[in-house]
């Protein structure tokens, strides 16, 4: 890895006037659009209740209208497991169970573990690596 700070996206140096084509012409560039995720028609009154409950927490990990068909099948799924613990008989199914975590898990809403790519401050990591060497 090359020492000093990352180089600019080509956008920021055309906004700032320092884009020099010759040598940025074979940079890309990855845009994602940062719209909220879209509700389909087909979730059912419950589902659309675990949406809105959720919806703030899924924009703050990051989730956007690319993803909007998962965060569905999320609620929808969620909203079974909810409908099966009211009820008070029989508990959902154990593959309901996962398969929920695994949704979650994929939104970035399943606990910290689930952010570890986006969390930067993990109080489990020390700050000095060469910390258990000892001193001289």
């Amino acid at each position: 890895m090359k020492r000093g700070p990352k180089p600019k996206a080509p956008s920021e140096k055309l906004a700032t006037g320092t884009l020099r084509p010759f040598r940025d012409a074979l940079k890309t560039e990855i845009i994602v659009p940062g719209e909220p995720p879209i509700a389909p028609d087909y979730l059912t009154p419950g589902a659309i209740d675990v949406w809105h409950e959720n919806v703030g927490r899924v924009m703050a990990a990051g989730v956007t209208e690319l993803d909007s068909d998962l965060f569905a099948r999320y609620c929808s799924t969620e909203a079974l497991v909810r409908q099966a613990f009211k009820a008070g008989g029989d508990p959902p199914p154990a593959a309901y169970l996962t398969l929920l975590r695994q949704y979650a898990e994929l939104l970035g809403i399943a606990g910290r573990k689930s952010r570890v790519g986006k969390v930067a401050d993990d109080p489990t990591k020390t700050s000095n690596p060469f910390k258990r060497l000892g001193g001289r």
